[in-house]
C-alpha cells in the first residue's frame, strides 16, 4: 500500500486546480460528484482560513453549523448550500442542470464570503 504524503507548512493550496476539477466533473456529466467536490472544497477553505478541519465523525450539517457558530459565517449563505448538498448526496438521484446551477450559485456566495473574491466562472 502506498504511503500518503504528509502536508508540510510550506505546501501551497492549488485553488485553481480544484476549481478545474469541478469543471471537469461537470463536463463529463457527473454533476453529483461536482457538488460533492464543492462541499469538499468548502471544508478545505474553512480548514485553511479558520484552522479548523472537519472531523470524520462530523456530519455535513454539523461542520457547517460549527463554521457559522464559531467563525461568524453567514447562515443565510451556508445553510441553503449545505441543505442542497445533502439533498443531492443522500437523495439518490442525479441533479438536473438547473439544480446544479442553483447549487453552484449558492456555493459562489459561500466561496466569496470565505475567500473574499467572487467564484471564478466554472
Amino acid at each position: 500500500m502506498a504511503k500518503k504524503k504528509k502536508k508540510t507548512a510550506g505546501q501551497t493550496f492549488d485553488l485553481s486546480g480544484k476549481l478545474r476539477n469541478i469543471q471537469t466533473l461537470v463536463l463529463t456529466k457527473r454533476p453529483k460528484e461536482a457538488i460533492a467536490y464543492q462541499y469538499m472544497l468548502f471544508t478545505m477553505l474553512c480548514a485553511m482560513k479558520y484552522r479548523e478541519a472537519k472531523h470524520p465523525s462530523q456530519s455535513i450539517r454539523d461542520f457547517a453549523m460549527n463554521m457559522v457558530r464559531n467563525h461568524s459565517l453567514n447562515p443565510a449563505n451556508v445553510y441553503p448550500f449545505v441543505q442542497e448538498v445533502e439533498h443531492v448526496i443522500y437523495g439518490g438521484r442525479q441533479p438536473t442542470e438547473q439544480a446544479y446551477q442553483q447549487i453552484l450559485e449558492l456555493f459562489g456566495k459561500v466561496f466569496q464570503e470565505i475567500v473574499g473574491k467572487p467564484l471564478p466562472k466554472l
